[in-house]
């Protein structure tokens, strides 16, 4: 039953990498190959890697998570190699994702798990973000990942709206914010939601991403998912020990953060969205 789904639009996708990246020589066109045989892989041990619903996974040795019904869970190593296989640079704080449990035949959304060690955040910096600020913030760590995406020959991608301006809960430690980007080349856009808690030595954070869609589409997808995810006795934010443990240096780090989440969740929405209008167009 491995790899049985539907391989001519996993291999669309991986036709599309070229078109994504910006390829115009003959070298990086005929890499498109390459990069297929590693999309076929990837797929197939995430699919023989991934656990099913009602899973209690750890993540990142910090807590534990119990998949919600209808989803899947696949494992660090796999997501990040899935990642790889989509354009994206080896990100290390990448700790697995959750999937819809039809995937593999209907890429609709995929929600990224992040562990970030940066160290203790006072949830008194994160109370009062203005939406002018995390506007501000945003946009400057756009300008900087357009340049060097612009060198490799990547698409740009614009902010368009703040969808849900970041908010802090004080009961649960957790920060989530929402926003739609434009990118170059494609004629939907991308969506990123994203929910951190806030732990004793960093943040984890869910990430979802997908093709735009209103936020009341999106909640029944990511709550459940961030409602049964807890820290482990040791590690959560009333863990901090004030004398010994570090802390972080900028709180705008964790909202907004420089990395390159934005960029790869972006070109998977792309991917996506081109997978789906395929699929409409052949069933048309």
């Amino acid at each position: 039953m491995l790899f049985r789904f539907s391989a001519c639009r996993w291999i669309a996708l991986g036709l599309l990498m070229p078109l994504l990246s910006g390829a115009a020589c003959s070298r990086e066109v005929e890499s498109s190959v390459d990069r297929l045989k590693r999309l076929a892989t990837a797929l197939k041990e995430a699919e023989a890697s991934t656990q099913p619903s009602s899973s209690l996974v750890p993540i990142a040795g910090q807590g534990l998570l119990e998949v919600p019904e209808g989803t899947r869970f696949v494992p660090a190593e796999q997501t990040r190699a899935f990642l790889e296989s989509l354009g994206s640079s080896p990100v290390s704080s990448v700790m697995g994702m959750i999937v819809p449990q039809n995937f593999y035949t209907d890429p609709d959304w995929m929600v990224v798990i992040n562990w970030e060690e940066i160290g203790f955040v006072d949830e008194n910096r994160l109370k009062n973000l203005s939406i002018r600020h995390a506007t501000r913030s945003i946009e400057e760590v756009a300008t900087v990942q357009n340049k060097i995406r612009q060198k490799t020959g990547l698409p740009a991608f614009h902010l368009k709206n703040l969808l849900l301006s970041p908010r802090y809960d004080t009961v649960t430690h957790s920060l989530e914010y929402a926003t739609d980007w434009t990118i170059e080349g494609v004629d939907r856009e991308g969506v990123l939601f994203s929910h951190y808690f806030i732990g004793r030595s960093g943040v984890l954070s869910f990430n979802f991403v997908a093709i735009a869609r209103p936020l009341d589409a999106i909640y029944p997808i990511i709550n459940p998912i961030n409602q049964r995810f807890s820290y482990l006795t040791g590690h959560s934010y009333s863990d901090f020990d004030p004398a010994h443990d570090r802390r972080a240096s900028y709180a705008h780090e964790i909202a907004f953060p420089s990395w390159q989440k934005t960029g790869c969740s972006l070109l998977i929405a792309a991917a996506l969205y081109w997978l789906k209008r395929r699929r409409s167009k052949k069933s048309s």
